[in-house]
C-alpha cells in the first residue's frame, strides 16, 4: 500500500508543499534501485495517480504501462494535438516532442510531459478518473519522473560502460590464455554474466552486413545483443568494436585484439541457439565448439575466426547462409579449414585452371553436383536440355583427364568447389 501524499486543500502551507515534493520525489527515486527502473517508475505513477501510467516512444510504441486507462486513446489525443494539415505529415513520422499537455478522455483527465532520452524521444502520460489529483499532482509528478528517468539511464550508462570494459578485458585475458591457477578466479568473473564454473561455452566471432545492405538495428550493436541474451536467460560476455569515440583506449586494445568486430563467449543452452540465429541476420557469424575448460579457451576462438572466415567465404560466393558453427559442419568443411591459404590458390590453378575459364564448363560441373549428379535436375535448374548436360560434361572429363563419374575425380572438384555448390544449395534456383 502506497502512502497517500499530504491533503489537498487550499490551506496548505508552503512547507506542506514542500513535504510533500520531497515525499514524491523519494518515493519515485525508489524505483532506481528496482531490476527494471523504467517499469518500476511507470508503477508508482499509476499508484500515485490512482489510474494510469504509460511511457511512450516517439512512435506510439508502449515501452511502458499500468493500469486499465485508455491507452490508444490518449495517444490518438497526443497525435491529434501535433495534426498538422493533410498532406504534409505521414502518419509513420514519430510525434514531436513539445510542452506539458493536460486533456480530457472520456471519464479520464490526462497529463503528458514530453522526455528527451539519450537523445531519443519518449512522451509520458498519467490519466485518472479524479480530475483534481491530476490537476494537483499531475506536474509534479511528471516533472520527478522525468529526473528519475535520466538518473536511471546515467545509472545505466555507466553499468553498461563498466560492464564493456570488463568484458573487452576478460575476453582478451581468455584468449591470451588462463593458467590453471588462474582458472577459478576467471570463472569468478564470468559469474556476473552468468555464466557458472563448469557451463559448456562457445566463443563467437562475427561481422556486420550493413555493408551488404542489412539494416542493423538502430541502437548499439551491443544493446540490442545483451538485452535479448537478458530476455532469454543466456549467459554472454560481449565486446564490439567502434560504437561509440568514448571507449577507454586500453580497452578498445583488447577489443581489436580478439580478432573481428564483435567477439563473445556465450553459454552453450538451447537459448544459444535463437541468439545466434539473430545475430546471423545482421552479421556474419561463426561460432567454435562447445568447451568447459578454459585452459583450452585460446583454440576455441581460433575456431570461432575459422568459422567466421568460413562463412564469409560462402556469403561472398552467393550462400544466404551467414552463421557457421564449426563443431556442426561436415567433414569435407573441417578438412578445408586446416589448408594454407597461401598455398591453395596455386594448386588450385594447376589442377582446375581451364575449367574455370571455361564458364559454361565449370557452371554445369557445380550444378551437376549441387543436384547430387542427377543430370535432369542440373538441367532443369541450368535452363538447359539434359544432353547438354551432358555433352558439357563430357568435355570436362577430357579436360581433366577422368571419368565424371569417378570417386576420385568427384571428390576433388566437391572440395575444389564445396562453397559454390552449398550456396546453390538442393533447394536454390
Amino acid at each position: 500500500m502506497v502512502e497517500q501524499p499530504a491533503a489537498r486543500d487550499g490551506g496548505a502551507t508552503e512547507a506542506d508543499l514542500l513535504k510533500r515534493t520531497v515525499w514524491l520525489q523519494n518515493d519515485l527515486l525508489k524505483a532506481l534501485a528496482a531490476d527494471d527502473p523504467v517499469g518500476s517508475l511507470v508503477i508508482r505513477l499509476g499508484t500515485l495517480s490512482r489510474g494510469t501510467a504509460v511511457l511512450y516512444e516517439a512512435t506510439g510504441r508502449v515501452v511502458a504501462s499500468v493500469g486499465r486507462g485508455p491507452l490508444r486513446l490518449i495517444w490518438e489525443e497526443l497525435t491529434a494535438r501535433h495534426a498538422e494539415p493533410p498532406g504534409e505529415v505521414r502518419p509513420t513520422d514519430p510525434l514531436p516532442v513539445t510542452g506539458p499537455h493536460r486533456f480530457r478522455v472520456g471519464r479520464w483527465v490526462a497529463a503528458s510531459r514530453p522526455l528527451l532520452v539519450r537523445g531519443a524521444a519518449f512522451h509520458l502520460a498519467i490519466a485518472s478518473q479524479d480530475a483534481a489529483l491530476i490537476d494537483d499532482l499531475g506536474p509534479g509528478l511528471l516533472e520527478t519522473a522525468e529526473h528519475v528517468l535520466g538518473a536511471a539511464t546515467a545509472v545505466r550508462d555507466l553499468t553498461l560502460s563498466q560492464e564493456r570494459a570488463e568484458s573487452a578485458r576478460l575476453l582478451s585475458a581468455l584468449r591470451a590464455g588462463v593458467t590453471t591457477s588462474r582458472v577459478r578466479q576467471t570463472w569468478d568473473r564470468l559469474r556476473p554474466f552468468r555464466l557458472r564454473a563448469g557451463t559448456p561455452l562457445r566463443v563467437v566471432s562475427a561481422s556486420p552486413l550493413a555493408a551488404r545492405g542489412v539494416s542493423l538495428d538502430p541502437r548499439r550493436p551491443s544493446d540490442a545483443l545483451l538485452e535479448q541474451a537478458q530476455r532469454d536467460g543466456l549467459g554472454l560476455v560481449l565486446t564490439v568494436l567502434d560504437e561509440s569515440g568514448d571507449a577507454d583506449t586500453d580497452v578498445e586494445a583488447d577489443a581489436d585484439a580478439l580478432g573481428t568486430p564483435l567477439t563473445a563467449v556465450l553459454a552453450d543452452r538451447p537459448p544459444a541457439d535463437h541468439w545466434l540465429a539473430a545475430l546471423a541476420r545482421t552479421h556474419l557469424t561463426g561460432a567454435s565448439g562447445s568447451f568447459t575448460d578454459l585452459t583450452a579457451a585460446p583454440r576455441y576462438f581460433e575456431e570461432a575466426l575459422t568459422a567466421w572466415r568460413v562463412a564469409g567465404r560462402r556469403h561472398d560466393r552467393g550462400s544466404r547462409d551467414t552463421l557457421v558453427l564449426l563443431d556442426r559442419v561436415d567433414f569435407a568443411t573441417w578438412l578445408l579449414t586446416r589448408r594454407d591459404d597461401t598455398q591453395v590458390a596455386a594448386r588450385f590453378d594447376r589442377h582446375f585452371g581451364a575449367l574455370v575459364a571455361a564458364a559454361d564448363l565449370s557452371e554445369t560441373v557445380i550444378m551437376y553436383l549441387a543436384c547430387d549428379q542427377d543430370v535432369r535436375r542440373a538441367a532443369a535448374r541450368l535452363f538447359v536440355h539434359p544432353n547438354t548436360v551432358r555433352y558439357r560434361l563430357a568435355k570436362v572429363e577430357g579436360l581433366l583427364g577422368a571419368p565424371i563419374a569417378s570417386a576420385s575425380l568427384v571428390a576433388n572438384l566437391y572440395l575444389a568447389f564445396q562453397d559454390q555448390i552449398l550456396a546453390l544449395g538442393p533447394g536454390r534456383s
